[in-house]
């Protein structure tokens, strides 16, 4: 049998080929491996699949066929016909019983050559070869990337080093004076430093100044495995779970140069509203500061009813989801590498950021009141989608005036306003 080596591709299309004929442990003898590395391998890379059939809606629940409830919904247009058909009662009625397939609890542990699937309308698992070697790439990927610092161990070294090196010490000196405190090596303090995850930076290295540095750097991850449990896929199933919830979308706005001021942007898609914040750094703790600062300002209660779900890509800035979710503060989703197809809107948002600041742009002159300013107009821009409104109307609408006072943005008359670089021209 073959030891400690990955599944390729083709053995991936092998199992994906054979699991509707063959049982898991012929499957295994074919591909000279263990039974039990063809189950791990089900589990862990099968596809979540929650949709209806043929006339059908989505619903999991044990007693559709006896079903007779209606008006389950209080403010449901269809209450006069049963509720089962609607596909939503899974999340209202007291009487709701969640069914699971002995299929996906039992070998094969997914739905590759069930019957039954066509007209099936439960909770699936579909095991998918191409999909699969993705998940499985990208699981080994993340695992070799990054620091081997959790979130925690981060902020204690943070908390012991900084302040040393900001009075004059250098790392060598830290180090030695402190070795059977710290969690990393020497190496690695100065990797946390020239990565901008500490507080102190490599202008509190008086001799690290002057050498030259390289002209890219590598992106390093404060959690190797920041990821797991936070895919596109997890996102997906967490808002079928939870549709009533407003997902809200996070970016990065780059300057013309790099190591320069970078914009952090927060999007709400169904009012078109686009927050702007500005950042000295492009790192993770520069946007945990600022959801540490929006948690003070507005209060936790307004806070999780602004942010109760969080989509980003996969930018290093973001790679510390543990310290921005908090304690019960937000949940936080990665889109898939390489596409921002799925975070389109807050894509699309920059656009009206461009034609004030075109690319190649310095933030470095800005402010953060300059960032409001510019969030206040863009914000007052009206929209064909907003049925006319702007998003400023439609986000006071269904938040309140107050939260949009506390998150300093105004509206800015119609005839004021101003999506050319000639609004911060303006100022000076």
């Amino acid at each position: 049998m073959a030891r400690f080596s990955h599944l390729s591709l083709s053995d991936r299309i092998t199992i994906q080929n054979l699991l509707p004929s063959h049982k898991l442990g012929a499957i295994a003898k074919v591909l000279g491996r263990d039974r039990h590395t063809i189950v791990r391998e089900i589990l862990s890379n099968r596809t979540f699949v929650y949709r209806g059939a043929a006339n059908k809606k989505a619903n999991n629940c044990a007693r559709i066929s006896t079903c007779k409830h209606r008006a389950v919904c209080p403010a449901c247009v269809r209450s006069r016909a049963i509720c089962s058909l609607c596909g939503l009662c899974n999340e209202v009625c007291p009487d709701y019983q969640p069914q699971h397939c002995q299929r996906l609890a039992h070998p094969p542990f997914c739905c590759n050559g069930c019957s039954k699937h066509p007209c099936c309308t439960f909770k699936r698992y579909f095991y998918h070869a191409d999909q699969s070697h993705s998940k499985s790439q990208e699981r080994i990927h993340d695992s070799r990337t990054g620091l081997f610092l959790t979130p925690d161990e981060l902020a204690y070294t943070d908390q012991l080093v900084s302040p040393l090196l900001r009075q004059g010490q250098s790392i060598d000196h830290i180090f030695l004076s402190h070795r059977d405190e710290l969690f990393c090596s020497e190496k690695t303090l100065y990797t946390l430093v020239n990565a901008g995850l500490l507080q102190a930076r490599n202008m509190d290295l008086p001799r690290k100044v002057r050498r030259r540095q390289p002209q890219k750097k590598r992106v390093f991850k404060v959690d190797r495995a920041c990821r797991q449990h936070r895919t596109f896929e997890d996102y997906q199933r967490f808002l079928a779970d939870c549709p009533d919830l407003i997902a809200t979308q996070m970016d990065s706005v780059l300057s013309g140069q790099e190591g320069h001021k970078v914009f952090l942007t927060l999007f709400w898609p169904q009012a078109q509203f686009l927050l702007v914040f500005l950042r000295d750094y492009n790192t993770a703790h520069s946007v945990t500061t600022i959801f540490d600062d929006l948690d003070q300002r507005l209060g936790r209660a307004t806070f999780c009813r602004l942010f109760p779900v969080l989509l980003t890509d996969n930018g290093s800035e973001f790679s510390n989801p543990a310290a921005l979710e908090g304690v019960d503060r937000t949940r936080i989703f990665f889109c898939d590498p390489l596409q921002s197809n799925q975070k389109s809107p807050i894509e699309r948002s920059h656009e009206f950021i461009r034609t004030i600041l075109p690319k190649g742009s310095s933030f470095d002159d800005l402010t953060q009141a300059d960032c409001d300013l510019i969030g206040s107009h863009i914000n007052s821009y009206r929209r064909d989608s907003l049925q006319g409104k702007s998003p400023c109307e439609a986000f006071a609408w269904l938040y309140g005036q107050d939260i949009l006072d506390a998150l300093h943005i105004h509206k800015i008359n119609a005839d004021e306003v101003t999506l050319t670089p000639r609004l911060l021209r303006q100022l000076t």
